[in-house]
């Protein structure tokens, strides 16, 4: 079973860095659950069938995540077994929101731009430096993981392709206000389902606006009060859109983001 197959392989990748002088690592493991081909060891779609109903519509797609947790665990207890659990950061998280499951009360899902499927957990741990059983509600995207690796290790990048991303150390270690003003979205593609709007995204505080490509037209909705993106306040909020829409454009510009073109 490939998750299982890839935690192993994981782990021989963890001894062998410390087989050689302890030799600090990176790794970046790709689970592959819970994702196409919906696939999971029999034992464990038999112990969902029995579970079948409200919650558990899929038996497969059910043992799929007990699957995910379980080659987790896996690696997590080889890490503690290597006697680096304590000098070891661990980030959990997921490139994008889920297709073809209940993400209520979130609106889309994966290929989206809406909270359904950009919205997506995040835990990390590191003892000694985050506290077990914190939470925050602060906005974060992927680019920051780079940002906060580099800090945690006190190395400096030599690329140029990551500005997009901060170091969320403050926040993780000391719940410290995070230093920008905003973060940005962009996908001016067609997702394989073909039921997205190609469109671009910013988030700013609670608020956030999307900007849709195929009739240049704006949602603006309060994620505070309406975590279901159902009331577009666009038209009732002009110039936040406006402020927002022009931060929005701006960023497009300085990153030389493609955009769609129409046809004539």
């Amino acid at each position: 079973y490939l998750p299982d197959r890839s935690a192993d392989e994981s782990i021989e990748f963890i001894k062998s860095a410390q087989a050689d002088g302890n030799r600090p690592f990176f790794l970046c493991w790709w689970n592959y659950s819970v994702h196409y081909p919906f696939q999971a060891p029999a034992d464990l779609i038999a112990k969902y069938e029995k579970r079948k109903g409200p919650g558990i519509e899929n038996p497969t797609y059910a043992a799929m995540i007990e699957g995910m947790d379980a080659s987790i665990g896996k690696l997590l207890k080889a890490i503690s077994a290597q006697g680096l659990d304590k000098n070891t950061i661990v980030i959990f998280t997921s490139d994008n929101g889920p297709f073809a499951a209940n993400v209520k009360p979130l609106r889309g899902e994966k290929g989206y731009l809406y909270e359904g499927g950009i919205r997506v957990p995040m835990i990390v741990r590191w003892p000694g430096h985050i506290k077990p059983g914190s939470r925050t509600a602060a906005p974060v995207i992927t680019m920051d993981i780079h940002a906060t690796i580099l800090a945690a290790t006190n190395l400096k990048s030599h690329s140029t392709n990551t500005a997009d991303g901060i170091s969320l150390l403050p926040l993780l270690e000391h719940g410290a206000d995070l230093k920008r003003n905003s973060i940005c979205f962009h996908y001016p593609n067609y997702a394989f389902h073909k039921g997205n709007r190609m469109a671009s995204a910013i988030r700013s505080g609670d608020h956030k606006l999307l900007w849709f490509y195929d009739d240049d037209s704006v949602e603006l909705y309060n994620l505070a009060n309406d975590i279901s993106e159902s009331q577009n306040l666009a038209d009732k909020n002009p110039e936040r859109t406006r402020r927002m829409l022009e931060e929005l454009q701006l960023w497009l510009k300085e990153s030389q983001a493609s955009r769609p073109q129409m046809s004539e």
